[in-house]
């Protein structure tokens, strides 16, 4: 069986696709768990809507943000041999569900993870920050000692996890925004393996109506704070890697790379003085 928690708020507008692209995966052994965030618009509505068309659960909570969301999801489990997670404004690719399965049940690795299309309107692009793990093809039995470059790939979204090693690890994301960032990274450290599909699989929408620049957002100083800390624990994870000899300097490359071409660049403009905070995360080394 496979579980996809989607945690749900205020996406009225792109709901209903949403849940069409998990009924049209046309997966026999398929259960999802919508996890209703505390929403005001129509999403509760739209997910009673499809309880006839999906095998589906809706939980309904206060509003406590998105890691906590996805938390109350998997908690809600009862049995379950794979877990995934979706968003609820994103959607997974035609046979999604289908390839990754195929492919972890023959290797019996950990998670097995897909390539990222982002949707903007009706153009769908591929995603820069990832190119270079993905560009190397489909692979089984990956280790995180071998894939320095799974460190651009730290969304939870793309992954189907073997549950049970998703319980062993006890991952569970913190209440902050880019909440998945560490759990991931601490995800690709300890599986024994993991696999690496280089086809599409998930859908990832850049929303154009009513997008703010980071100049433009009220809580830009907040978002940056939370970026920090995440990047603060990803930087300790790989550092007791390398003296643990799960990950190598090629590692700690990778993700100082990263910084500077993404997450300094983010906020460059928005947020003077904000180079300075990432110099001194990265001379922590």
């Amino acid at each position: 069986m496979v579980t996809v928690v989607v945690p749900v708020y205020n996406v009225e507008r792109y709901l209903a696709l949403c849940l069409l692209s998990l009924a049209g995966q046309q997966y026999p052994n398929l259960r999802v768990i919508a996890v209703d965030d505390g929403s005001t618009d129509s999403s509760a509505d739209i997910l009673k809507e499809f309880q006839d068309r999906l095998n589906l659960r809706i939980v309904t909570q206060k509003n406590q943000g998105l890691g906590a969301a996805r938390n109350s999801g998997v908690a809600a489990i009862e049995q379950t041999d794979y877990l995934m997670f979706l968003d609820s404004d994103d959607a997974l690719a035609p046979g999604a569900l289908h390839s990754m399965v195929s492919m972890i049940t023959k290797s019996k690795s950990d998670f097995v993870v897909g390539d990222v299309t982002r949707m903007k309107g009706l153009t769908r692009l591929r995603r820069v920050d990832t190119r270079k793990f993905f560009k190397a093809g489909s692979r089984t039995k990956a280790t995180f000692l071998d894939e320095p470059q799974s460190l651009l790939d730290v969304t939870a979204w793309n992954k189907l996890f073997s549950f049970e090693f998703y319980q062993k690890s006890a991952i569970k994301f913190p209440s902050i925004f880019f909440e998945d960032m560490s759990e991931m990274t601490r995800a690709y450290i300890e599986a024994k393996t993991f696999d690496v599909l280089s086809k599409t699989v998930y859908l990832w929408r850049v929303r154009t109506e009513g997008a703010l620049s980071i100049t433009q957002q009220t809580n830009a100083t907040r978002k940056l704070e939370d970026r920090l800390t995440s990047l603060r624990e990803i930087s300790k994870l790989i550092k007791d890697a390398i003296a643990d000899g799960r990950a190598t300097e090629q590692h700690w490359k990778t993700f100082c790379q990263r910084i500077d071409e993404h997450d300094r660049k983010l906020y460059a403009k928005a947020i003077p003085g904000s180079g300075k905070l990432f110099d001194e995360l990265l001379a922590t080394r």
